[in-house]
Parts: C-alpha cells; structure tokens; sequence
C-alpha cells in the first residue's frame, strides 16, 4: 500500500501566547515563570525527593526554553503487556521495559476506539517485528510471523464479527489480503531481507489500520453540549501542506536540497474533535496559507500567527476571536478532558492516547495561564529522548495533541522562522467534518503580506 492510500485509509503554548501583538516590539521575548522544585514544608524536602526534584529541574529548563523565544507562545512480556494494555487505548507509548513509540502511524493505530483484542494481538506482533529486527532477532521475528499467522487462522471469524455490518466485505477482502501477504513475510523472514521484511511489515499494519477503521461503526462519545458552536471533526482527516523558503532559498536536509517542502498530517478528530475539527475548519478557509512560520528554536515549530494585532482566528460570525478549550484524552478515560491540565486534574503521571512521543507531533499553543486560550496558533514538537524519556514526558497533559506528520517530517528540520506556509489543505476525511460547510476562504495573510 503506497503511503498516501495509509494516510487516505485513516481517514475513512504557543507553546505560550504573546497577548497583544501592539504591546511590545516584535524582538521582545513573552517572559515566563518557572516552576520552581518541589520541597515539603519548611523546606524538607519529600520523601521521592530524588526523582521529583529531578523532573522539576528538567521541567524548568523546559520552562525556560520556551519562555525566552520570540513567539506566541523478553518479547512476549512486552508484547502481553502490549496486548493487556490496549482495553485503555493503546499499549506502545511506553511498554514494560520503558520503550517509547516513536512511530506516528503506530501510535494512530493504537489511538483508534477499538477494542476487538484479535486484531490488536495481529498489531502487536507485527510491531514487535520494527524493534526485533534492529538487533538481528530473527528467530524472535519469525516468532512474531508464526503468532500472527495463527490469531489469523483461528480468530478470522471473531475479527470480521467486529467490523462495522456494512463494511464486512470489504473488511473480508482486507483479511485475506493481510493473511496472503502474512506468507510472503513469512519467505522474506526466512531469507533474511532486512529492508523488504521492513517494508512489508509497514504496508501489512497499513493494512490492519484500515481493518481497524472498519470496526468504528459511530463516533464513541457525545462532546459537551457547551461547545456545540465550534467545529468538530468526527474521526480523521488527512491534511496536506507546502512550504517555502522565505529569501526564495531551498531546504537543506542532510546536503539533498529541495526547492519546496511538502508535509502531510494525519487530524485525529477520535481523540481531539474540537482541536481537529478548529484546525480542519481554518484549512478549508485557506486561513494558513502564506502564513509564516514565527517559532523555529529547535524544540518545537510553530505556525498559525496572523499579520496584524490579532493573535487568532476572528470568527466571521462573532467577529471575535475564537477560542477552543484545551482538550486531552487521558488513557482510559471514557472521553476528552476539557478545560484543565491533567495535572491541575490531579493526574500528572496519567499517560496521554495521543503523547508527544513523535517526531512531528502536533499540538494547539495557548497562553500559559489560560487552558482555553487555544485559537489558530499550533506546532510542531521536535521529539527529544532526553527532554521527553518514558514515563516522564513533561508536556503531555498540558498542551492539546490532536494529530501526527506521516510524510515529509524531515522538512522541519530546515524550516527556520519567516520561512512560508504556500498552502494547506485537507486532501481526505471532510466526510467526519462537522462545522460551516460553505466558508468565505480567508484572504487575510495573502492581503497583509502582499
């Protein structure tokens, strides 16, 4: 399966907020407290003094970073572990040995309300096969191969019972599709064939994806009456954006130059409908194009900023700027929270459907003491091991995920700040789209920058 049929299957702060642009010169940096290390009373520290005081450090430098820049600112445990966690959502973002999932297409999948555990055990195993073949395992790989092959004799049944009725043919021709292909990596393990064993493997979970995307018969919740008005995005979409140099230069990525920069992300509107369904509505209104990029620090990239005063999207219908709440789907959480962190929640440890675990992760920026500040300003987070390790990642449950770059994420490595958004526009998935249907596409940028 060719990548753009993956990204078409799924379908079917500022970091901080700069207030009012007129309030200080353009160089002036947004200031930011701090947090400050955890200590007991009058001064003892707690008795995890070591970890805690450790992730507040890090916590602070994170901080930091973002305040001072010029925007707005054992196989089968692991894979039973796998298995046994995906009643909650989803088994990759951190396994029993502290692994984190870096895969965005992974992590889309295991992101998708889907409970039937055959086809979440085929998932697992394949999956096991990305980690097993960097370190030659191929006996543990052809394990993988022969537990998948066996789910897939004996469970076919009880799978296709689990895609939506109107859909079982097509989720038929799927299975056997998988089963078929399941034999030719089955020869390919045998031989040895790193890169072909990879390739396959990716276009086999494709695959299974679509499988997955059969068995969603509705959305799974209702969304809170109170935001009714904002658009929302009921499942996915696929969203295509290019970019260019703003001196009229070309991407340098590892010596290979590129005139143009093209990007494609998967919207989860399962996860974050309002999120999604905000940034699908400003696509279709053409409101990024020709929009720069304002933040490139290194840690994130950051985009959605209009010329003028303005810091969002001024809704034609309010003439005010629209505001979405902040929106996170905590593990096991039967819906979104809305409107606080998860750690004002009284959950900071709680693991995220969506983590900022990818490279490309995309996620609303919003002012830093207002959760539902979020507008039109979005970015991209440049995962780092060392500032996001497992089990310990510091912006999970603050900032609202609500999608994932596929394609082209190697573009963020060269698009710096005034670099240009030529245009975005969303390519799959306006089926789940649920807000203004015919739209006065937005000239504003194309009028203000000329």
């Amino acid at each position: 399966m060719s990548s753009l049929a993956f990204v078409n299957s799924l379908s079917s702060g500022q970091l901080v907020s700069s207030g009012s642009k007129g309030s200080h010169p353009a160089s002036q940096v947004t200031q930011r407290r701090a947090p400050s290390p955890i200590v007991c009373q009058a001064g003892q520290q707690s008795p995890q003094d070591g970890s805690r005081i450790k992730k507040a450090i890090l916590s602070s430098a994170i901080a930091a970073a973002l305040a001072f820049s010029p925007a707005i600112v054992g196989v089968d445990q692991m894979q039973a572990q796998a298995i046994r966690n995906t009643v909650n959502g989803g088994s990759t973002f951190q396994s029993s040995s502290g692994r984190v999932n870096k895969d965005a297409e992974s992590l889309l999948r295991w992101g998708l309300p889907v409970q039937e555990k055959n086809i979440r055990e085929i998932q697992a195993n394949l999956e096991e096969i990305t980690y097993d073949i960097r370190a030659f395992k191929w006996n543990a790989i052809e394990n993988d191969v022969k537990k998948t092959i066996k789910v897939l004799d004996k469970k076919s049944d009880d799978i296709l019972k689990a895609v939506a009725e109107g859909k079982r043919e097509s989720g038929s021709e799927v299975l056997a599709s998988v089963r078929g292909r399941m034999d030719e990596l089955k020869v390919l393990v045998a031989a040895k064939s790193s890169d072909e064993v990879i390739s396959l493997q990716r276009d086999i979970l494709r695959e299974v994806g679509r499988l997955e995307q059969m068995m969603i018969e509705k959305f799974p919740y209702e969304i809170p009456e109170e935001y009714k008005d904002l658009p929302k995005l009921l499942g996915r979409a696929v969203v295509e954006m290019n970019f260019k140099k703003v001196d009229g230069g070309k991407f340098d990525i590892e010596g290979e130059l590129f005139k143009t920069a093209k990007m494609t992300m998967v919207v989860d509107g399962y996860n974050a409908p309002i999120s999604a369904g905000n940034f699908v509505d400003l696509v279709k209104r053409g409101f990024y194009n020709k929009l720069e990029i304002t933040r490139s620090d290194g840690f994130v990239v950051q985009t959605g900023d209009p010329a003028g005063d303005v810091d969002g999207f001024i809704d034609p219908k309010t003439e005010k700027i629209r505001k979405i709440p902040l929106e996170i789907f905590a593990r096991g959480d039967k819906t979104p929270t809305y409107g606080i962190t998860l750690e004002d929640d009284g959950r900071a440890t709680a693991n995220t459907v969506l983590p900022f675990t990818s490279y490309g992760t995309m996620a609303m920026a919003r002012e830093e003491f207002s959760a539902d500040s979020g507008s039109s300003q979005f970015f991209w987070f440049l995962f780092e091991p060392d500032l996001t390790p497992a089990g310990r990642n510091l912006l999970d449950g603050r900032y609202s995920v609500f999608g994932y770059v596929v394609e082209g994420g190697f573009f963020l490595r060269d698009l710096k700040q005034g670099d240009v958004i030529v245009d975005a526009k969303v390519v799959a998935g306006l089926e789940n789209f649920d807000g203004p249907k015919d739209v006065v596409e937005y000239k504003g940028a194309e009028l203000e920058r000329g």
